[in-house]
This record gives structure tokens, sequence and C-alpha cells, in this order.
């Protein structure tokens, strides 16, 4: 019986806690301890402050009476539920780390040494005590699984919480009080899961990869210069011609016709936003600046993921600010922490890239040795001659070798020779330093402490910080101590609107590429001859930036510029579209020509694969949730379909989770279950939330632009409920029979236009499964008005699988 739960505590509360706990485990000398200790300093900790469970609620050391008698060293009891842990000391021979995740309790691993020994006891212990689940642990390795069905075949769950960046919340989720009151011990399970059967298991190249499309290496030299971001920015034409000073906000979509909330978190709303196309913006006042004798804020430059911030750093000081730059005869230092690897030590490589900026040649503003070095030293070699050294100043040669060598060993300890030349260059010239993707790598503690080193230049040389960052960078650190040292002034950057700048994007390509003839070998051997391979970006601009395809790229990127040209170099170095074919067709004269839909979707979602699988593609399946239950299979789908009829008024716009979680309740998913799909969709962009934060209960959240597109135009595609049905499960066997046997005889037929028949029946046959899904999981729920969404989608599916039929018999008839 499960039981009932009066703790609020849930993962986003306990994390705090257990990020306390890690703090205090990476100060301990673990490897020593007895039992006992480890319990104390671990075990107990985790079990009253992480897990939630109460004193009345743990026995410690309760006697046992069974065949092996003894003491258990933990019991936990709520309501009728009753759990052992078996604690032994950390040196013991526990598993060494492991995403498995599930392990066999008679396997080479969990039967054998110390765990195998500890596991044995606490199942005497469990048995005397009734319990329903045994879980043994060292601290630093957690192994449970439950008492019932238990035989040689059983399976546990094997946790590794300070070495594995899930675990922490997985074990929360088995064994903390609230979620032992929700059923957790419950559920647990002591066999592996069955193999989910999805149809790209059974395809005969289903890891397979096609070729690049046979211009890909012809239009190379335009793909490098015009879309990825290294050339881009390091070139001030590329950046005259790309750049796009307007920004890409809209309060409603008309094509979806729902409400967009504002992409400037709440959390972030006091910074003023940057109008990139304004002049005397917020850079050119700060280099307008005169120097000062104080540290001035730290100016902190926050946009989404993808939203332009470095192009918008590098037009400025290349273009954009250029002259005013060399006016001020003022120091622009550039640090791009990309360069310093997840590994790197943030204090030496700032150190590193300073040194480095002041050993350049600079015309308007010179760090030479007569015009900085000598007088930065001046009063260093003064001090020196009225001390150490003033026995030999009179021997001017052996006075200035030792002042050389004293300079040479701060310039070799890097930090000194830096803060000297510094602190002195700005007091006579200002000096702004920018620190660029401080955040890349998504790693908390690394971006505190680049934090602390950039943000302390400041106060340390008087200069101007700039600092680029993340909007859920900001969120994670607006509290931390580093922020609260300093005086920031907060700006935020909107994404430009993606088609502009697509659009600029391509006519630089085309510009590059213009009278660049190329010889192309077509798929039959022969030759094409190309006069003119700019040409090429005329047909994808037709193709990519109107009609459904540029609805396509344009919503999938939403906030994501970066995103977005991603998915258009996958595009056009692709195999799934016909390139060739393409130019020969405008070169006999059929200017008209444009890339059909399909083609854009495969090349840009599946880009060198052959096949969809969603851990690889450029987008995800929202009709599989992967909760790993039948009833919650279209949850993704579901959440978007509330959080879509929500966004038809803006004044409902913003959804809190905890009435998603009600709302979902009734269809069997469970709050973790809301909590997980409603994270993913937020990782993908489909959804935001309104300060953010990571998904939480106590959160809201909105659909994004894209989420909407997936919704309402995305999955009512023939090529897109495709490519995801062979990466959905299928649960029931007749309809796994049918599918299973009409993949087959796709995969053998060469008739084109037969093959597409046989496509079209198995699409039909998946749609109407995904409608037994929908109502399995809306049985018995309540207003669910908003959710039944697969009815329409079929029809508009269906529908786009008969025009491919036709058109397929019209293009090769037989």
């Amino acid at each position: 019986m499960t039981a009932l739960s009066t703790s609020s505590l849930d993962w986003a509360h306990a994390s705090e806690s257990f990020d306390e706990l890690k703090q205090i485990v990476g100060t301990l000398d673990l490897a020593s301890a007895n039992e006992a200790q480890t319990r104390y300093d671990v075990i107990d900790r985790f079990i009253r402050d992480v897990f939630g469970w109460q004193p009345g609620q743990v026995k410690v050391e309760e006697h046992s009476a069974g065949v092996r008698r003894g003491f258990v060293d933990y019991v936990l009891r709520v309501a009728d539920t009753t759990l052992v842990i078996e604690a032994k000391k950390i040196g013991a021979a526990f598993p060494s780390p492991t995403r498995k995740g599930r392990l066999k309790l008679s396997g080479s691993v969990l039967g054998v040494g110390d765990i195998s020994t500890a596991i044995a006891q606490a199942e005497v212990y469990a048995r005397a005590k009734t319990a329903d689940a045994v879980c043994v642990t060292n601290g630093m390795c957690w192994c449970f699984f439950s008492t019932h069905d238990r035989d040689a075949e059983s399976y546990a769950t094997i946790l590794f919480p300070f070495e594995i960046t899930e675990h922490p919340a997985r074990l929360f989720a088995a064994l903390s009080e609230p979620e032992v009151c929700n059923g957790s011990l419950e559920m647990l399970a002591n066999r592996e899961a069955k193999p989910e059967d999805r149809l790209i298991s059974i395809l005969q190249d289903a890891d397979g990869r096609i070729d690049r499309n046979n211009i890909a290496d012809h239009i190379a030299p335009a793909l490098n210069a015009a879309l990825y971001a290294d050339a881009l920015t390091s070139n001030r034409d590329s950046l005259e011609k790309c750049f796009i000073p307007t920004e890409g906000r809209s309060k409603f979509d008309s094509l979806l016709g729902m409400h967009l909330a504002d992409p400037k978190p709440t959390v972030v709303h006091p910074a003023r936003r940057i109008k990139t196309g304004q002049e005397h913006g917020p850079l050119e006042k700060i280099v307008g600046v005169e120097v000062t004798d104080h540290a001035p804020p730290v100016t902190l430059i926050i946009g989404p993921v993808g939203a332009g911030k470095s192009t918008y750093l590098k037009h400025f000081e290349l273009v954009s600010g250029y002259d005013l730059l060399e006016k001020q005869g003022a120091h622009w230092i550039y640090i791009d922490f990309e360069q310093m690897g997840k590994a790197g030590e943030p204090r030496k490589f700032l150190y590193q890239k300073l040194r480095d900026y002041l050993l350049k040649v600079h015309p308007s503003a010179t760090t030479d040795y007569k015009a900085l070095v000598e007088p930065a030293y001046r009063e260093v070699i003064a001090g020196l001659a009225r001390g150490p050294l003033a026995r030999v100043y009179s021997d001017k040669a052996e006075f200035n070798r030792r002042t050389t060598d004293h300079i040479q060993g701060e310039f070799d300890a890097v930090e000194p020779y830096v803060d000297r030349l510094f602190s002195y260059l700005a007091k006579k010239k200002l000096c702004v330093i920018v620190l660029d993707n401080i955040d890349l790598y998504e790693d908390e503690e690394l971006e505190t402490r680049v934090f602390a080193e950039g943000l302390a230049l400041s106060k340390r040389l008087n200069s101007q910080v700039i600092v680029s960052l993340r909007d859920r960078t900001f969120v994670r650190h607006r509290n931390s101590a580093a922020f609260n040292a300093y005086e920031l002034r907060k700006l935020w950057l909107d994404p430009p609107p993606f088609r502009p700048v697509l659009a600029s994007r391509l006519t630089y390509s085309r510009k590059i590429l213009k009278g660049k003839s190329a010889k192309i070998t077509l798929a039959n051997g022969m030759q094409l001859a190309v006069p003119d391979l700019g040409v090429f970006f005329e047909i994808v601009q037709r193709s990519v930036l109107r009609g459904p395809a540029g609805e396509y790229v344009e919503s999938m990127s939403d906030l994501d510029i970066r995103h977005g040209l991603t998915l258009i170099n996958n595009f056009l170095t692709s195999g799934h579209i016909q390139a060739d074919r393409a130019l020969k067709s405008y070169i006999d004269g059929d200017t008209r020509y444009y890339f059909p839909f399909h083609e854009v979707f495969k090349g840009t979602a599946l880009a060198q694969w052959k096949h969809y699988k969603e851990a690889r593609a450029d987008c995800i399946n929202v009709f599989d949730a992967r909760t790993g239950a039948k009833r919650t299979r279209l949850l993704r789908l579901g959440l978007l379909g509330h959080l879509a009829a929500k966004a038809q008024s803006e004044n409902t716009l913003e959804v809190s989770v905890s009435e998603c979680i009600d709302l979902f309740a009734s269809c069997g998913a469970s709050a973790r279950d809301v909590v997980e799909v409603l994270g993913l969709l937020q990782n993908n962009g489909l959804i935001r939330t309104a300060t953010a934060e990571s998904v939480a209960p106590q959160e809201r959240v909105v659909i994004s632009r894209s989420g909407g597109y997936y919704l309402k135009r995305l999955c009512h595609t023939f090529v897109y409920a495709e490519q995801c049905m062979l990466d959905t499960a299928i649960e029931d066997p007749d309809v796994w029979a049918k599918l299973s046997e009409l993949s087959q005889q796709v995969e053998a037929h060469s008739s084109i236009p037969d093959r597409m028949q046989l496509r079209r029946q198995r699409i039909a046959i998946f749609m109407d499964y995904l409608g037994s899904l929908e109502q399995l999981m809306l049985d018995g729920a309540t207003d669910t008005s908003d959710l039944r969404l697969i009815s329409g989608i079929t029809e508009d599916v269906v529908k786009d699988a008969d025009d491919a039929v036709m058109k397929t018999a019209r293009n090769y008839p037989v």
C-alpha cells in the first residue's frame, strides 16, 4: 500500500543539500574511514538531509532475531513500506562507477567480493523485517533491489551519486521519503526491462551513413567563410556583409496562431535591451569613457544560447566600433574561452592571453618596450637602485643586466608582469577586456572559477571587463559570491530574425563562388560542367527562404541562430538532397527549381545518417516520450498540446509546471515523468521557463515558436511522422507484426512507386496505433479537449502520403 507523504521536498530542494554534502565529502579522507565514520559522514546525511527521512521513520542498529542474529544498520519505515539499508565503509571493495545502471545480482560484479557479502547479509535482515526493498551502500556506491520475486535471475539498480551527473536525481527518485511514499519501491523491478520494439532495429542498414552530396566539396569555401562562426567573426568584410542589426522579437505568430513569450527571462528583466542598430549604443558609451582611477562596473551581455553574442562583440571590434577604438587608442582584448578547453586552468589561461596581447604589435595603441615596459617598471627599477642593487648601480652594464633579469623573471612568472603592465596601461589608455564563451562547456564549477578570475580583473587592473554569457548561466550564478562581490551592468541581447541572417549568409556565399566553375560527377557517372557555382545558392535561397521549408528552418532555429545555421550546413552537404539534379535543372533552363520539403527536412535533421534515431538527429520525436510506459508514450505531444492551447491567449501563456503535473496525473503520468519530459522539451528549445531556470514543480513554462511548429506543422507531415515511426516503441504485437512485415517489403522492393504504396500503408497503420495510444492515455482523464490531437494529425499525414504516392507515380511511370 502506498503511503501519503506530508513532505514538500522535491529534487530541486534536495539537490541543494546534496551539493553541500558533495562539498563535505570532497574535504574528507574517506579512504581510511571505518564503517561507523562512513555512516556518520555520508550515509546519515544522505538519509536525513537529501532523502528527507524524519527521525521517527528511521531506526538505527535495530536488533534482528532472524536466522542470522545481529543488528540492522538502518530500517526506514513509512506506513506499510519498509526499506533496509546495510552500510559498509568507504574502503570496502564495492564496484567502480559505471553508467550501466542495472546489474545482475548473481553476476560477476555484484555476485563477488565485499558487495556480495553485504547483499547476502542485508537480505537476511530484510526477510526478518519483512522489508519491501534492500539497499547496500558504502556511501559512494548505492545498490538496491526489491525483495519481491527475488531469484537467481534478479537485477539490482546501482548508482554512483558523487561520480555520475544524473545519478543523484535517480537515487532521490528511488529512496527519498516523498518518493517512497509515492510508491517508488513498489515500482522497483528485479527483471531487466524487455527491449522495446522499434522498427529501426530491424532495418538492414540501421546505422548506415550516406555520402555527402556531390557538390559539397565544391561549395566548401563558401560554407567555411559564411556559415562557420570562427571564419565569419575573424573577417571584417564578412561581418560587414552578414551582420543583421535588428532584433527578431515578435509577440504573436500568425502562422501558428499563438502568442509568444518575451525571450528575456523574468529574473533578467532589469537588464537593458541592446539595440544593435542604434548609434551610441552601450558598447560605444563604454569605449567613449575616459580612463578612471577606480574599477568600473563589470558589463554582462546576456542572451539565449546561439543568439549571436560573439558575433555582436566581434562586429563592434572590427566594424561598428572600429573607428572609435582607433580614435581613443583603446586596448580591446578579446579572450575566447573556447580555446582553453574544459580541462584548462582559467587563471593561467587568462593571464597567458593577456601577456600574448602585450607581445603583439598594436599600431594605434603600442605596447612595446619604450612605450610601455620601461615606464611601467620605472619605479621598480628606481627602487632596486636604492635597495638590493645599490652596490652595483654605478656599474651600468651589471645594473642593466640585473634589472633585465628581474623583468625577465616576472615575465616568465606571467602574472606579476601582466599585472604591472596593465595597471600602468589602464591609467593612460582605456582597456576593455572581453571574456567570451565562458559557459561553453556548461560546467558550473568551471564557470564559477572563470567568473571569479575574470571579474576580479576589473578591480585589480581598473579595466573595463565585458562578460558574455547565456541567460541560463546568469540565472544559475546570479546569487553567487562572485556576482555579489562586484557592481554589474546588465545588458540583454535579443537574437536577430533568422531568415534575414540566413539570406545574408547565402548571398555572401553566392558572392564567394560567383564565376567559379566546376565539373560535377552525376549519379550516372557523367560529368556536368557548371560555369558558375554561385547559382547553386540561388536555388538554395529559393528553397529555404520561403514557403514550407522557409517556415521550417525559421521555426526550428527560433532564438538559436547557431542551431539554425547548423541545420542549413547539414542540408547543404547532405546526400539526402539531389544537389546535382538541382544544378542540372537550373543549367537546362528551369530557373524555378527548388528543393522539395522532404529533402530539406532529411538534409537538415538527418545530415549524413541514412535513418532517423532521436539520439543522433537534429530533431526530437514528439510521438515517444520514452517514459517506459505505454500509457504515457504520447506525453511529449500532450504537454505541447496543452501549452499551445494556453498560448491562444496572452493572459494564459505562462503555465505552472504543477498545473501540468495535476492535469497529466489522471493520464497516468507521475510528477517525475512530467518534469523530465518538460526538461527534455526545454533542453531542445520547444519550451522555455519564465525564469530560464531548469524545469521544476514551482516553475512556469511557455511553449516556444519551435514547439508550436512541431505541434501544428511538422508532426502533420508524412516525412517527419515516417522518420519518427522508425524510432517509436511499438508495444502491440499485432501492430508490430504488420509494421515490421511492411518495412521488410519496403526494403525488398526495387520499384519506387510500389515502395511508396507500401510506405503509405505503413504510415496509416502507425498513425492508427498512435490514435490507440492517445485513447489509452486519455481514458479516465478530465478536460481532454486540448489533448485530442492524433485524429487531425493522422488526416494530414495520410493526405501528405497520398500526395507522395501520386507524385511518385507521375515521376516514375511504369
